[in-house]
């Protein structure tokens, strides 16, 4: 029993190998050529679109034929890079160091759009989610305190944890 299954087994294989090398070519379109991999990009001609092609021609020619044209190779779409999302932290702190609780801290985006959040009881401050590669305008307000450079411009590339503003003595 065992036998017929290996037999019937290398048979299907031979029957599939022969079928994809007759479903390459054929009829009035001929493919001279060709490698099983896949494609990608989009061909139209007529009401006919073809899409991530398998089995196309080899890779960095050109096929037309009538209205039909086939670029095989493999295409790449826009593949820039997504923006890394970082935490930006620091600390609100008087002139002598101590850490200044319920100072507000914006963080201002390029086109405005504004975070806020509370220091801690320590003056601690945390952005997180902020979009590296881009740059903010950090700000901080307190009823207590002043600050001598109360906003900061700063271009953010990777986490930042030292951010930090001092109120005038």
């Amino acid at each position: 029993m065992k036998n017929y299954q290996k037999i019937f087994t290398a048979l299907s294989l031979c029957v599939c190998l022969l079928a994809t090398a007759f479903a390459q070519s054929g009829g009035t379109y001929v493919i001279t050529q060709s490698v099983i991999s896949n494609g990608g990009g989009q061909s139209d001609g007529g009401s006919f679109s073809l899409t991530g092609t398998s089995g196309q021609s080899l890779a960095g020619t050109n096929s037309t034929g009538g209205g039909f044209g086939v670029r095989g190779g493999f295409w790449q779409g826009s593949l820039a890079p997504t923006a890394a999302l970082v935490a930006v932290s620091g600390r609100v702190l008087t002139a002598d160091g101590r850490g200044i609780s319920k100072a507000i801290v914006l963080l201002i985006n390029a086109s405005g759009a504004t975070r806020q959040t509370l220091t801690g009881p320590f003056g601690y401050f945390r952005f997180d989610d902020v979009e590296a590669g881009q740059t903010y305008l950090i700000s901080v307000r307190s009823k207590r305190f002043q600050f001598a450079n109360e906003t900061q411009v700063v271009s953010v590339n990777e986490e930042i944890d030292n951010l930090n503003f001092y109120a005038l003595p």
